[in-house]
């Protein structure tokens, strides 16, 4: 691919690794879903200013319009904070009240939001809407989808403080959140901007990675691949008989095997390409084999050629 990256190219690799690991192991259906991979997710309904604020602390540059749903897709920044520590941040579409039953762009946010390990729930205090409000919507959302979100670590940041009569409704919100810590912050005005990063660089310090869980919050039972780990020497072994003789055994091997009809010539090739796919050539040339050598598998037999 041109102009792929480094990272790209590993996603790639590990994607192929991952379909021939799923192959070998007879999965029969595939459901692939490509998540983003963030530290912190700010969260929010629409126009609170999500992606302003993801401008302002990183190189990003989300579309910022004063009209609902302006971000369709997540945006990724890389935050540097001063005293050296950084982190990623996602700028996810605006929820709605019902996102998590699929309305506005629910699941294709909520989705996204599995690997963050710190929410920051966007609260704006423009007047437009009750702060208060606000906050059971996103909570609400958040509990109906499951997979564990509302229970993520959270801070809230009361966005917008460069308006009129804002901070009458941080008093108000702080009364009825008095077990939360809000932070106001004016991306605009650059105002308590630092203070929310500093906030969220030390939850994440002491935040591990949350494990895959189901929609109920019980732990998934899933099979994760991991492309420096994956090997397949479970898939077949290869013994040397005599000099010129080589036996390939393994169960996945012969299974798939007996299911090539080889009376045909394009059934033949699909064996061959087979070995060649699962890497019998590489380990026979690690053997040393040579070129007329025998290679056995089950009762087929042919000679081997470079």
């Amino acid at each position: 691919m041109v102009g792929a990256t480094p990272a790209l190219n590993h996603l790639k690799f590990a994607f192929r690794k991952l379909l021939k690991m799923a192959y070998l192991e007879k999965k029969k259906v595939l459901t692939l879903e490509l998540k983003i991979l963030a530290d912190v997710g700010f969260i929010g309904l629409p126009s609170v200013g999500k992606s302003t604020l993801l401008s302002v602390i990183s190189k990003a540059k989300p579309e910022i319009a004063d009209y609902p749903f302006t971000t369709i897709t997540p945006n990724l920044g890389l935050v540097e904070l001063k005293d050296g520590r950084s982190f990623v941040a996602a700028d996810l579409p605006g929820l709605i009240e019902g996102a998590h039953l699929g309305k506005g762009l629910g699941l294709e946010f909520l989705r996204h939001i599995e690997r963050c390990r710190v929410l920051v729930q966007v609260i704006s205090m423009d007047g437009e809407r009750d702060p208060y409000d606000d906050y059971l919507t996103i909570m609400d959302e958040l509990t109906q989808y499951g997979f564990g979100l509302s229970e993520r670590p959270m801070v809230i940041a009361a966005s917008k403080m460069d308006e009129e009569g804002a901070g009458d409704r941080l008093k108000t919100l702080r009364k009825k959140l008095k077990d939360h810590e809000i932070i106001p912050i004016s991306a605009l005005a650059d105002q308590g901007i630092d203070l929310l990063l500093y906030k969220v660089a030390d939850i994440l310090a002491v935040t591990k990675p949350f494990p895959i869980l189901t929609k109920q919050g019980e732990e998934a039972g899933v099979k994760i691949y991991d492309a420096n780990e994956m090997s397949l020497r479970d898939t077949f072994r290869i013994e040397k008989i005599n000099d010129h003789t080589y036996r390939i055994f393994g169960d996945s091997v012969l299974n798939t095997y007996h299911r090539i009809n080889l009376s045909t010539d394009e059934g033949l090739l699909k064996l061959l390409q087979y070995l060649r796919f699962i890497g019998v050539d590489d380990e026979l040339r690690k053997m040393q084999v040579k070129d007329g050598d025998t290679v056995i598998l089950d009762d087929f037999e042919f000679d081997y050629f470079e």
